[in-house]
Parts: C-alpha cells; structure tokens; sequence
C-alpha cells in the first residue's frame, strides 16, 4: 500500500501548479495581445516606419519570462506529479483567472492611454457648404457649433444636432465669422446676392439656442469682424464700428483718417487693432475698446503688405514672417531683425494670455510646436513630437493647457503647460479617426473643416479599455 506523501511536499506540489497554470495564463494573454495591439495599432503593418506600438516591446518580453516561467514550473509540477490532485486543479485554474487582472493591468500601463471613435454625425455630401469655422459655448453647456456658407449648426453635449440656422433669404450666403463667441455670442458675416463684399450684414447668434440677437446692415464692408467681451467690431471703407454684443446697439464709431482698405480687424479686452492698406503703404492703429479713440498708429513703407493680427493686448502682429511686438505706446520691441521668425498664422496657432504657440517647420516634414511671448517677442520654447511630423490641431486643453493632435505613422493627443511644453502624463493615442486636413478640438470632440462633405461635420472620441 502507497505512503500518502507529507502535507508539507503536497503543499509544494499544488503551488508549483498552481503557477504554472497562472504564469501559462498570463504568457498566453500577452501573446495574444501583442498580436491584437499590433493589430489595432499599426492596421497589420508590423513596427513600420513610425516604429512599434507604445508599449509593444517591453509586453513580448514580459510575454517571454512569463512563458519561460510557466514552462520551468510545469516541468517542475509534472516532475512531482502533483497535477494528479482534483482539489490542486481546482486552486490553479481558480488562480490562474484571478491572475488575468494583473496582467491586464499590466498591459494597460505599458500601452498608455488610447482613444477610439465614441459617436459621429454623419457625412453632409457633396452638396453641403464650404465650412468657415466654429465656436464653442461656454463648458457648462457643452454646444459646439460649426460654421458653412449655407448655414450654421449646434451640435449639443452628446453630439446630436441641437439646433440650424440656414442662409438669409435672396441668395445670400454666410461669408465669415469672429474667431470667438464670447459670453456665447458669435458674430457671422453675410454676403448678398451678385455682391462680393463680405460683412454687408452682420448677424448676432446665441450658440445655444441659436436664436438670433441682432441683425445690423453695414454699408461698403471691409475687413473682417471680432467679437471679445460685451464688442463686436467690423469696419467699413472710412471708419471702424463696435456694436454691443448682446443687443447690437452701436457703441462707438472711429472714422479713418484717409481711405483705406482695411484687411483685418482684432478686439481685446481693452484694446482693438486695426491693420489696413493704404496709398502710401500700410498701417496698424490702435483703438481703445471702450471709446474707439486711437492710442497709437504705426506706419509700414510702401510696398508691405499689412501685417496679420495675432493679439490685441500685448499688441503683436507677424510681418514678413516675423513676429513684432509694440508696447503701450505703439513702440516696436526691436526691429525685424531682433524678432523671431514664425509662419503667418493659421487655423492652428493659440493665444492664451501673453503666449503665442504655433507649428513651426524644422526639417523636411516635421514640425515643431514653438511657444512665443507676446510681451517682448522672445522664444519661450520648442517641443518635437518623436516621429510624429505634423501638427494637426492646436487647442485649448483641461485645467488651462494647450492640447495638440500630432500625426506621422501614428496619432496622439497631448496636454502641454503652455508655459514650459512639458506634456501632462503620457500622451493619448488616437486610433482610426475620420479626421481630415482641417480640424478643430474641443475637448473630446473634434470639428472637421475639410470641403466637400465627405467626413463626419463632427465626432467624439472615448477613452479604449478593450485591445
């Protein structure tokens, strides 16, 4: 009759099963999710031209040493024989499933977070406008609002269409829109039938309800329009007019001191800029936002054009591919040769407070992310994105960050202190979204701006807890 082996060598035989079974679980998890990361990650191009997926690496080695572990601890149990034991299979298939957890938890670390396709409007055709823009409500309610030439609509919380606002009748079209909607209020400019001039009125809309506050007509329209705080400014051939934001009432009227053609126009909370084309060159002016008389006026030669507008206060411009900057009086803080060379800027520059930040090229494709004072000009700092070569997107991010989309082989989102360009956390992958040439991002949602309407006018995204 067999000796019934000791307590203490059974108790040895069930742990080694025991880990075998949960090593084995853990070796063939990773082993599947290295393949299903690559998958998702790379669309089956294995380790291509922007390198491996984040976190690919460091899993094939975990999956190695769980899988050696796993192998020399089944030779051990088999060796022992300790598998012959119910209650020992019933401990190390219970621990094994336990043991998945952790080593999903495990996965999740390395990868870093990745955001997925959550909810989409779908497509508007061909036949749908050409888009100009959009706004956002204040957070609280959650609206985002995109901007064509036949129309405006609110998209709410959830993405759905919350409300439409369609072209004024007699074939007139939406021609332009200020760059904000402040205390919910954006301004859009109107062209009328068989005229060219934009801005010939100006329409007053509540983001959220969309709902209209204002109508004014305003004669022989230049330039562009600017909302910020309770103004919206615009100008016609011989003056420059702000209107109250919310009830349209005419708050101040500055004429110009000879004909110009005024190509651009910016509001500040104390300050509006004026850039303008005139006979003997061109010309900046800058007028007090709450009485529209001129602070200053700085004149250019004849031959440059105007510059482009980037902050009314601190007053900065970008001409001829420089950044200049002008202190209270209209003082340029150094000449051209002193300023800083940056890209006229486009749909994906941000102003927050004193900083500028703008895509910059480096080399071949790639881009940087550069951060300028608006204050004295001067570079606060540049940031590359790996192997990513393009900034898609710059927007304003959680607790007072910018948020970037880059894209190369692959596509991130990150969180920069616009102070300093350091990321907040790892940046988040983004994986297979419809985004086109042209996007704006608030928050989770993202704003296509692209032409001929066949990409979602807008999508969400959503943290991926699956592969």
């Amino acid at each position: 009759m067999d000796t019934p082996p000791p307590f203490a060598k059974r108790l040895r035989d069930h742990v080694r099963l025991t880990a075998a079974c949960a090593f084995s679980a853990v070796a063939v998890l990773y082993a599947v999710l290295c393949v299903k990361s690559t998958a998702a990650d790379t669309s089956g191009d294995l380790c291509g031209i922007g390198g491996c997926p984040r976190g690919l690496g460091p899993l094939v080695l975990w999956a190695l040493v769980a899988a050696l572990a796993a192998g020399g601890l089944w030779r051990s149990a088999v060796k022992g024989r300790g598998y012959r034991s119910a209650v020992g299979w019933v401990a190390a298939v219970a621990v094994a499933l336990v043991a998945l957890w952790p080593g999903r938890l495990g996965f999740s670390w390395l990868r870093g977070p990745h955001m997925d396709l959550f909810g989409y409007q779908i497509p508007e055709g061909a036949a749908a406008g050409k888009p100009l823009g959009s706004w956002a409500s204040p957070p609280t309610s959650g609206f985002v609002i995109r901007v064509r030439t036949d129309g405006v609509t609110g998209y709410d919380g959830e993405g759905r269409r919350g409300w439409r606002l369609g072209p004024p009748p007699a074939g007139g079209e939406v021609c332009g829109m200020s760059p904000d909607a402040p205390s919910g209020t954006g301004v859009l400019a109107y062209t009328a039938a068989g005229q060219d001039a934009c801005g010939t009125r100006l329409v007053a809309v509540d983001v959220i309800s969309g709902e209209k506050r204002w109508v004014q007509d305003i004669p022989n329209p230049t330039g562009n329009v600017s909302a910020v705080g309770s103004l919206a400014v615009t100008a016609t051939a011989d003056a420059v007019l702000a209107y109250d934001l919310r009830t349209g009432k005419e708050a101040w009227r500055t004429p110009l001191r000879r004909p110009a053609d005024v190509t651009e126009v910016l509001a500040g909370p104390d300050r509006v800029l004026v850039a303008a084309r005139s006979g003997s060159g061109s010309e900046l002016i800058a007028l007090d936002a709450r009485t529209g008389a001129v602070a200053w006026q700085a004149t250019r030669p004849a031959g440059t054009e105007p510059p482009r507008l980037v902050s009314a206060r601190p007053a900065a411009v970008v001409a001829d591919g420089h950044l200049l900057t002008f202190d209270d009086a209209g003082r340029p803080r150094g000449g051209p040769e002193q300023s800083p060379y940056v890209p006229d800027p486009d749909g994906r520059h941000r102003v927050l407070g004193d900083v500028l930040i703008v895509p910059v090229p480096e080399r071949e494709k790639r881009e940087v992310l550069a951060a300028y004072s608006l204050t004295d000009g001067s570079q606060l700092w540049t940031r590359a994105f790996d192997q990513d070569w393009k900034v898609r997107a710059v927007g304003t991010g959680r607790s007072g960050r910018i948020a970037v989309v880059t894209q190369g082989a692959y596509t991130h989102l990150w969180h920069l202190d616009p102070r300093t360009g350091q990321p907040a956390g790892e940046s988040t992958v983004l994986r297979d979204l419809p985004m086109g040439e042209s996007i704006a991002l608030y928050g989770r949602t993202f704003v296509n701006l692209d032409p001929g309407g066949q990409l979602p006018p807008i999508f969400d995204v959503d943290p991926v807890f699956g592969w």
